[in-house]
């Protein structure tokens, strides 16, 4: 019998009755019945209901998640790239490794380029803090850990893959060795912050 996913959990496209594999992205949906409640005892033996994530949960936590790390790394670009050229000049991709140098090209020309144009930190600050973003997290990885036994490797990695991307560069911008400001300091500090909450990620997906 197949899974009832009525959304394919790698691209959100509906699924069509019956069908065994998503129309937009191929992905197969596997055995098994989706379970909306649980029960589970506490610590202290306490009788609690434990409410499962709903595909349409995890949809929505996924794509508020992809958002908001691309209007992160937007204004994390803007602030690099303005900094970068105060440091080294227009030309600065010539010191800086070129996966740093791709980062800020791809990100100066994401959707969200023109929704920012100045306080880049006190936003990242924001993002970061998001009350939205941080429970998105959670039902995210809440989704993956119920449903991790329908799930393939491969599935874990296409998820996994552009966070750890992420990380990667996070560590190389701290690494990049900025002028000393209050401001870099600033960002260093939110980087960091930034790091930890991406690394949950890494941790429950492998």
């Amino acid at each position: 019998m197949m899974s009832n996913f009525k959304f394919c959990p790698m691209c959100g496209s509906k699924r069509e009755d019956g069908s065994q594999f998503c129309k937009n992205c191929n992905f197969e949906f596997l055995v098994g019945n989706y379970v909306k409640l649980v029960d589970d005892k506490s610590e202290n033996d306490v009788e609690i209901t434990v409410e499962k994530v709903s595909q349409e949960e995890f949809l929505e936590s996924n794509d508020i998640l992809r958002q908001t790390r691309d209007k992160i790394n937007c204004c994390i670009a803007k602030y690099l790239n303005n900094e970068l050229i105060l440091q080294y000049g227009e030309k600065y991709a010539e010191t800086v490794s070129f996966e740093l140098s791709e980062y800020i090209s791809i990100n100066l020309n994401s959707l969200f380029s023109n929704d920012f144009n100045d306080s880049f930190l006190e936003i990242i600050e924001s993002l970061i803090h998001d009350e939205n973003f941080i429970n998105s997290k959670n039902i995210f990885i809440q989704w993956i850990d119920e449903n991790r036994g329908h799930l393939p490797g491969m599935v874990l990695n296409q998820y996994r893959l552009p966070i750890q991307m992420n990380v990667d560069i996070l560590k190389k911008i701290i690494s990049l060795g900025l002028v000393d400001s209050d401001e870099n300091k600033k960002l260093i500090e939110l980087l960091n912050e930034y790091l930890d909450f991406e690394s949950e990620f890494i941790v429950n997906l492998i």
